[in-house]
């Protein structure tokens, strides 16, 4: 890994924190607006991670594999940088499980405001305010007003 690589994911981390707490005080429109800038954080992390990649290729590609065929610079250059991988995977987990709250949510108020009016039986009233039973009588009284 590069030391280009930290801000990169130091970025990334603000965006997902601020994401989250969008999403979990429910300002989707807010966490929208972060979409783009989260699109791109990950897209410059992802080139800065394939530069460190080549850059490590090209200098030795035989020098750190060991006698099993297991590249050792597979593990050790992330170690450095462990807090802010572990800090971005529990971020990007819980950006994840928020997301999908919010879908299901926005999911139920579309099926809430599109679902069709139970059709509920005519209220009758009786002589004492309370409901009635309701009966095939005709009214005694209609207004035509």
């Amino acid at each position: 890994m590069s030391a280009s690589i930290i801000p990169a994911m130091q970025r990334l981390i603000s965006i997902l924190e601020a994401e989250n707490s969008a999403l979990e005080e429910a300002r989707i429109p807010d966490a929208l607006t972060l979409l783009p800038d989260k699109q791109a954080a990950a897209r410059i992390l992802e080139q800065e991670v394939a530069a460190a990649n080549d850059r490590r290729q090209g200098q030795c590609p035989r020098c750190s594999e060991d006698d099993d065929g297991i590249s050792v610079g597979e593990f050790l250059p992330a170690l450095p940088y462990r807090e802010l991988l572990e800090q971005m995977m529990e971020l990007g987990n819980r950006n994840g499980e928020l997301l999908q709250r919010a879908i299901t949510a926005q999911k139920r108020v579309i099926e809430l405001l599109t679902a069709k009016p139970v059709a509920s039986l005519p209220q009758n009233y009786g002589n004492q305010g309370d409901y009635a039973p309701v009966t095939d009588r005709q009214a005694f009284f209609n207004s035509n007003a």
